[in-house]
């Protein structure tokens, strides 16, 4: 029987080098909060999920894989050269990095340790993450960053009136990274409404969704959405689950039929939904990228309509506010592109 340990440890060396150890125990180890990683005097904004891993007693000939994630939680670029194991045991511990990459602000990468005993005994390794620091921030903005990540651990923790007060503060600091402030923007509406409708099922299937589509995990964001639909089809965040499943299929999936008929079905069963107007362009964008081109003009010239304040002369003006303003020219400008004005 063999044991494993996989340990994060930082690194006191001038390059940007981190050292995680890898060793061997009787237990899974449990979790530890998120740990920031680096050189230097105040640090890399580097986050190792956990400061210590353990595999676990294994037997011979088996093996046993733990996922080490790093988050960039800062506003600075970390390309990661390197990652290698070393130490006594080094040919018993396998990663599988494929590098070099670029760890932009707000992404993870996620390492794949594996522990392949072949003797007895208690083994131990290190593995070092060689990166560099490309500056694009002060160190007040990367500190300033890290309101939104104390608001996503608020947030896991169910304590979303605390949560929805750090992604507030954080919105209106001006955040530097573009990405976590269009995210905060997104869920502080929706744990705010925690107060007047609790966290029910729907709050945390929606609230899933958004957090799965952040990760990449599409698939699972859909389900969650579906899930949603299905067993609270009455919910007050139906709207916003149906618009958020036709974005994805638009956006991030490119099933353009599956967005089409969602964004169809939103306009239909929730005709005053402030999504409306959304719905409806991405209907036409959903059309246009499936070839019927013709359906798409209409939709576009009924948005354009929708939208008209003064027509005269031969020359059509929007309705005097800002959200008709808005959508009159992105009808006028999606029509122009095709031609049909």
């Amino acid at each position: 029987m063999v044991m494993g340990i996989f340990n994060a440890r930082h690194a006191a060396i001038t390059a940007s080098l981190v050292s995680l150890m890898l060793a061997g125990c009787g237990s899974d180890g449990g979790s530890a909060p998120a740990e920031r990683i680096g050189p230097g005097t105040n640090g890399s904004y580097l986050f190792v999920a956990s400061p210590t891993y353990y595999f676990g007693t294994t037997d011979v000939g088996t093996d046993r894989t733990q996922t080490v994630e790093l988050v960039n939680r800062g506003g600075d670029i970390y390309p990661i050269e390197k990652v290698q194991i070393i130490g006594n045991n080094r040919e018993e511990f396998v990663t599988d990095f494929h590098g070099p990459i670029r760890l932009n602000p707000s992404e993870a990468v996620r390492l794949n340790i594996t522990f392949q005993p072949v003797t007895d005994g208690r083994k131990f390794a290190n593995i070092d993450i060689d990166f560099d620091t490309i500056v694009q921030v002060s160190e007040e903005d990367n500190a300033n960053e890290q309101r939104f990540y104390a608001a996503k651990d608020l947030e896991q923790q169910q304590n979303y009136s605390a949560a929805s007060q750090q992604y507030r503060e954080y919105v209106a600091s001006d955040p530097a990274v573009a990405v976590n402030k269009r995210r905060a923007a997104i869920k502080l509406p929706v744990i705010a409404e925690v107060k007047t409708y609790g966290d029910g099922n729907d709050f945390k299937s929606y609230l899933n969704a958004i957090n799965a589509r952040d990760a990449g995990e599409f698939d699972v964001a859909l389900s969650q959405i579906d899930q949603l639909l299905i067993t609270d089809a009455d919910s007050y965040l139906a709207d916003d689950s149906l618009y958020l499943k036709g974005y994805i299929e638009l956006i991030d999936t490119q099933d353009y039929a599956a967005a089409q008929e969602t964004m169809e079905r939103l306009r239909r069963t929730y005709p005053d939904t402030t999504y409306y107007d959304t719905a409806l362009y991405s209907e036409a964008l959903a059309l246009q990228a499936l070839g019927s081109e013709t359906l798409a003009i209409e939709i576009l010239l009924d948005l354009r309509y929708k939208h008209t304040g003064i027509k005269a002369f031969g020359l059509s003006m929007p309705k005097d506010n800002v959200l008709s303003r808005v959508w009159f020219d992105r009808a006028t400008d999606a029509l122009e592109k095709m031609g049909a004005l």
